[in-house]
């Protein structure tokens, strides 16, 4: 007969009033009882079952006392625990010749527990050992209508209401804003004319574009078909998550899109002040031309790179420029 290793305390935690100090298992790590130790760490301790189902039937259970069963443990606790169970199976299944080992566990009387302390039987097994188990209760097949309450009820209890996460309110923008570089724009915009089809040079889906602006002044949007059904000539909408793109190669014009992380959607409230229409107010009338930029870095800093530069023309600065 064996007892806990003095260097390697049990551990109490009084998160139950309902632990009984006085159970089996308690006593043996508080050393009142001795059991027949086949395992130790520094989180459990193994022994030989009493009254054995089979040779080599094996307790193991947490050192660790104050719950009284594992659903009651805290889950990197039982977790740690579940290891140790893990190590003393294959153990158990080498040191018996085993084809295969039960690990029985118990959580609340009604379920079987007879010793109310965390605890993992494992029963090492052969094919035709004659080894009664508890019989199968189940009768029937579970149909689809009846597990679907079933369904409702573990959700709920696996998957607990949410409070509802209060969306931050957009950021608006302002046409104005708007340069090569933009993306990530939220606008609010009243369409100035009826979206037109505008075939793509790519050959893939055709865009709609049209004029659009705010009181700071105007810029060409360009949609898919799905994007402008609901786009009509002097409703307000709100281009939500959208950036430019530039129509042309050498030299380009400013378009905004949204693509598909974006949103186009119609919008209740009144536009702020009156829409410029003359052409010195579009976006989408500036002409940019793709420059060579020539960074003044040393080593891995040194490198050329490409922007869009307002009007034609070599950038400024140290080193060719290309950029928009």
């Amino acid at each position: 007969m064996a007892t806990v290793e003095d260097t390697e305390p049990a551990v109490t935690e009084a998160v139950s009033l309902k632990y009984d100090r006085d159970n089996e298992y308690a006593k043996i790590l508080d050393k009142k009882e001795k059991c027949f130790k086949v395992y130790e760490s520094y989180y459990a301790i193994a022994f030989l079952e009493k009254n054995p189902l089979a040779e080599g039937h094996t307790v193991v259970i947490p050192k660790l006392m104050g719950y009284e069963d594992v659903v009651s443990m805290p889950a990197e606790k039982a977790a740690k625990l579940l290891g140790e169970v893990q190590e003393v199976a294959r153990g158990v299944k080498e040191a018996f010749g085993a084809d295969g080992v039960n690990i029985v566990q118990e959580n609340g009387t009604a379920a079987g527990q007879r010793v109310m302390h965390p605890n993992f039987h494992i029963i090492p097994r052969k094919a035709d050992d004659g080894v009664k188990m508890a019989p199968p209760s189940a009768s029937s097949k579970l149909s689809d209508d009846a597990a679907a309450p079933l369904i409702a009820k573990l959700t709920e209890a696996l998957e607990p209401k949410r409070q509802p996460v209060k969306l931050r309110q957009a950021k608006w923008g302002t046409i104005s804003d708007i340069m090569p570089d933009t993306s990530g724009a939220n606008l609010r915009v009243k369409v100035l004319e009826e979206p037109k089809k505008t075939p793509n040079d790519s050959g893939s889906r055709d865009f709609y574009e049209f004029l659009c602006g705010d009181h700071t002044g105007t810029v060409v949007a360009s949609l898919s078909e799905q994007q402008v059904e609901n786009v009509k000539k002097d409703a307000v909408i709100a281009l939500r998550n959208g950036h430019v793109t530039m129509h042309g190669k050498s030299s380009g014009f400013i378009r905004i899109i949204v693509d598909r992380w974006g949103k186009v959607e119609a919008c209740d409230e009144e536009l702020e002040g009156e829409v410029p229409t003359q052409d010195s107010n579009n976006r989408s009338k500036t002409e940019y031309e793709l420059v060579e930029m020539q960074s003044g870095g040393k080593g891995k800093n040194k490198g050329k790179g490409e922007e869009w530069s307002k009007g034609k023309g070599k950038g400024k600065g140290k080193g060719k420029g290309k950029g928009w």
